[in-house]
Parts: C-alpha cells; sequence; structure tokens
C-alpha cells in the first residue's frame, strides 16, 4: 500500500435505532502501532457521549485477526458470524460482527 493513508468513522448512521456502524482502513505504514485501536475507542466514545447512540458496531472479514483484535481491545464483543456475506474478488466471504452497547460502555468487565 504505502499511500500514507488512515480512515476511521461511522461509515452509517441509524438516528431512528440510535446506531452506529465503524469502519476503518488504514495503510501497512500504520499498523501494529495501536492507532486504530486508540482512534476506535475515541470514535465510541464520542459516539455514546456526542451522538446518543445505544449501540455501536463493527464487521470484518472472518480471516482479518487484526482487526478482530482491534474491536476487543476497544470494547466490543464478538456477536456472531454471518456467512457469505460479503462478495469480494468474485468470492463470498464470512463477516464477523463485533458490537459493544451504551450499557456495556459504562460497565465494562
Amino acid at each position: 500500500m504505502g499511500t500514507n493513508k488512515a480512515i476511521i468513522d461511522f461509515v452509517t448512521i441509524d438516528h431512528t435505532h440510535k446506531l452506529g456502524e465503524i469502519g476503518y482502513v488504514l495503510s501497512e505504514d500504520y499498523w501494529n502501532k495501536g492507532l486504530t485501536t486508540e482512534a476506535t475507542k475515541k470514535l465510541i466514545d464520542f459516539g455514546f457521549k456526542e451522538l446518543k447512540l445505544v449501540r455501536i458496531q463493527a464487521r470484518c472479514l472472518e480471516e482479518n485477526i487484526s482487526s478482530q483484535k482491534v474491536m476487543e481491545k476497544s470494547g466490543m464483543q464478538f456477536e456472531g458470524l454471518l456467512h457469505k456475506s460479503m462478495f469480494i474478488k468474485g468470492q463470498y466471504k464470512n463477516v464477523k460482527m463485533y458490537a459493544i452497547t451504551d450499557d456495556d460502555a459504562r460497565n465494562p468487565s
């Protein structure tokens, strides 16, 4: 990659249901430095405090262990595997769903 880019944001916000979904993309220059975890925690905090969301979720490909670790370190919990839910490069891929609620964020275990 080497494009010197990092993007993290809410990819969707559903104001009716007070639900947000986080997405992030990083060039290899930023991998394994803890930046994504730190930014994800800040975005979750912003979502609950400023946007008054009740649930924040994120998804990743089943084989993306690094992204799973980011979500777990950010306080999200694994909720399930979405079988063949994305079509990428000619193949259907399984996706893991992670989420955190406002209650979980207030009372971490």
